[in-house]
């Protein structure tokens, strides 16, 4: 899923850059699961099914990075990844330049500050999607004043869908909400509780980021 959060102010002081994206990663363990297609063309017809975390890194690395770098991505496009394991939002770089982010994140565990850094480490935990939420407003509020006036804040979702938060509290930083628990089934929480927080949470950051409330999405 991408989201163009709006257009922000360049900051006093500050060198600024042509654009930023914020990856989000799920890393949760469900991303185990073998059960993704090899769609590489030089993959042999009875290739075994590929394990969801490792087809996230392939389409990252192939048509994101890979990508980017053909297109003329540079040190003044900025990165930040956020990876969503063992119930924590965890921020692998913030606001890093395009060259150092990718060798950093591309890069084998064994060589990533002990594979925390790297979008190779193995899968594990629960993925909580506020506690994302809650650092994807920093970076983006923090990008503010590192990027030029005419430039976006990218969000990039790469994830399997089924969110872990728990039902019991969910707190929205950016807003004042927290869910009491429910005796009712995940799925009616999900669709009555949890989405429409999220929601609430991405309106907050896009007012934030000085979008024209007239132009913004209807969450």
């Amino acid at each position: 899923m991408l989201a163009d959060l709006g257009m922000t102010p360049r900051g006093h002081n500050m060198p600024p850059a042509n654009s930023h994206t914020i990856l989000v990663i799920d890393n949760s363990a469900s991303m185990k699961q073998r059960d993704v297609k090899n769609t590489d063309k030089r993959a042999p017809a009875d290739a075994p099914l590929m394990r969801r975390c490792d087809a996230l890194t392939a389409t990252l690395t192939q048509h994101f990075f890979e990508a980017q770098q053909i297109d003329g991505a540079n040190r003044l496009d900025l990165i930040s990844c956020v990876r969503m394991e063992e119930g924590q939002a965890k921020v692998l770089c913030a606001l890093t330049p395009f060259p150092e982010a990718r060798a950093q994140l591309l890069a084998p565990p064994s060589s990533a500050q002990g594979g925390q850094a790297t979008l190779k480490a193995g899968p594990r935990g629960e993925g909580f999607y506020l506690a994302v939420l809650e650092k994807v407003y920093g970076l983006g509020v923090a990008a503010r004043k590192k990027i030029v006036q005419n430039a976006c804040t990218t969000v990039l979702f790469f994830s399997d869908g089924r969110p872990s938060d728990p039902m019991e509290r969910v707190v929205v930083a950016a807003g004042h909400s927290v869910t009491r628990r429910r005796e009712a089934d995940y799925a009616t929480w999900i669709s009555d509780s949890l989405i429409p927080k999220a929601c609430d949470h991405v309106w907050n950051l896009w007012l934030a980021l000085g979008a024209d409330r007239r132009g913004a999405p209807v969450p």
